[in-house]
């Protein structure tokens, strides 16, 4: 689409959804010398520190903008295939939730990820402290500066079983295991992803009103046999005013955070960069759809997390008696449930331009059958 008039976007925050931001705003506007993409950052802000997880979308732009390749591994990724969980259920030791076998997502080391697009050339970058919006005569402003500290009134809770996590760094990658590993503890789960570095990076995630952090803690060490490096509690939550003044667009934690059990952020991102070019770059919708699409989307993230608690876990501990108790009130979500469950894997998979019943946040139908028949079928029982 020719844009006609000077548009000049600026984005606040180098952490992992301003970086997103303003690559994908400079890439897909390359050829209109009308847009304009700036970053302005504080460089005495912290980033993100922990290994992180991707889906399939972030690799796709990072391919088109850097030839991302596995070779020369720019970023220094290990490859994601897909999510292990272990323990979850009754019925089996591990579930896989794999990605299409054409594609993968990332293990990645979101400062060298901050580094590369921040370097890259591809929109100006200026290291200042912006301390308010008055400062920025842009046209359009992402603010992507980190989970909120205050003014919680303007953010909706999201129902959620995790509000704490502990961290830790071990030297025992699985050099055969490109995947996620999300194993069932007694008090939540822990993710295990990854690194180049022949490291994993883990986060034991648990609920803080049942679980005691030092108690947390202990199991953790004790567990996986690592010693524990930090730990903070978090909400979930949404924004109620995503776009505010029809000129600023909160993004990454500034909008929402869900816990990371299936890596939704960095997906999340870059849809919302989507729904936005829409509205401000393609006039194809206003700013009031893409709020409603945003709460409809980040509600139905939140309810395909939670529904992962509702089968229990191989612990009858307090945490998990709590977790199952999470009720899901959507129609769209026991819509595709239904569907997912009248209908064998492989007819999902390979005929979902026939029978497919649309996508339910990041999740097609093949994707709920998976967990469906994970929980609730011995392995020997599939067909």
């Amino acid at each position: 689409m020719t844009i006609n008039k000077p548009i000049k976007i600026t984005v606040i925050g180098a952490g992992n959804a301003g970086c997103l931001t303003a690559l994908h705003f400079s890439h897909y506007s390359q050829n209109n010398k009308n847009i304009f993409v700036e970053l302005i950052h504080d460089p005495n802000s912290p980033t993100e520190e922990v290994g992180q997880g991707t889906q399939v979308r972030p690799v796709g732009l990072l391919w088109e903008a850097f030839g991302l390749d596995w070779y020369s591994n720019q970023l220094e990724a290990t490859p994601k295939l897909g999510i292990l969980y272990e323990g979850w259920g009754k019925k089996r030791e591990k579930v896989f939730h794999p990605f299409h076998a054409a594609s993968l997502g990332l293990h990645l080391n979101p400062s060298k990820l901050h580094a590369m697009i921040l370097k890259s050339g591809f929109f100006k970058v200026e290291e200042k402290r912006i301390d308010n919006y008055e400062q920025i005569d842009s046209d359009y402003i992402f603010d992507c500066r980190g989970k909120p500290t205050s003014n919680w009134n303007n953010y909706k809770k999201l129902k959620a079983p995790v509000n704490a996590a502990i961290l830790a760094e071990d030297s025992k990658r699985d050099l055969y295991a490109n995947w996620t590993r999300s194993v069932a503890t007694p008090d939540g789960w822990c993710f295990v992803i990854p690194n180049s570095s022949n490291t994993n990076s883990l986060g034991y995630l648990y609920d803080h009103k049942i679980t005691s952090y030092k108690n947390a803690k202990e199991n953790f060490e004790s567990l996986f046999e690592v010693e524990s490096t930090k730990q903070f509690k978090f909400k979930q939550y949404v924004a109620k005013n995503p776009i505010i003044d029809d000129r600023i667009i909160l993004n990454g934690n500034s909008l929402f955070f869900c816990e990371p059990l299936e890596a939704t952020a960095i997906e999340a991102y870059l849809w919302w960069c989507r729904e936005a070019w829409d509205w401000i770059i393609g006039d194809t919708v206003t700013s009031t759809q893409i709020t409603h699409r945003l709460h409809a989307y980040v509600t139905q993230i939140s309810n395909f997390i939670n529904w992962h608690y509702m089968y229990g876990s191989k612990y009858d501990t307090p945490f998990w008696k709590a977790a199952k108790g999470i009720k899901i009130e959507d129609p769209y979500f026991e819509s595709m449930l239904t569907f997912a469950q009248q209908h064998s894997q492989i007819e999902l998979i390979g005929d979902s331009g026939k029978v497919g019943q649309g996508v339910y946040g990041q999740w097609e139908a093949w994707n709920f059958k998976y967990w469906y028949d994970g929980m609730t079928k011995e392995k020997n029982e599939e067909k």
